[in-house]
């Protein structure tokens, strides 16, 4: 697997975390800390660049929109509006 499309399998643990440990441990994994990298390294990598509008997708496939917004809401000023704009939260 390419490393660029290693979101892949971090969305597929996430599932599993999310099962054994509960949504607010799998939304710290996938969002606050691997999607937060992914989009760093998307600035300067045009591969991850590419491939970020599909972890998005994925990342609102794995979690609903009520997690999603109260995970993000729960942030820093900071963090939360970097979220909301990766997330396209209003």
């Amino acid at each position: 697997m390419r490393f660029e499309k290693v979101w892949i399998e971090q969305c597929r643990a996430t599932k599993v975390i999310k099962r054994r440990f509960g949504a607010k441990s799998a939304l710290d994994y996938l969002i606050g800390e691997k999607l937060l990298s992914f989009a760093d390294a998307a600035r300067e990598h045009p591969a991850f660049a590419r491939e970020l509008p599909r972890f998005l997708a994925a990342i609102w496939r794995t979690f609903n929109e009520y997690e999603i917004a109260g995970y993000v809401g729960s942030r820093k000023p900071t963090a939360r509006n970097r979220l909301r704009q990766l997330l396209y939260l209003r």
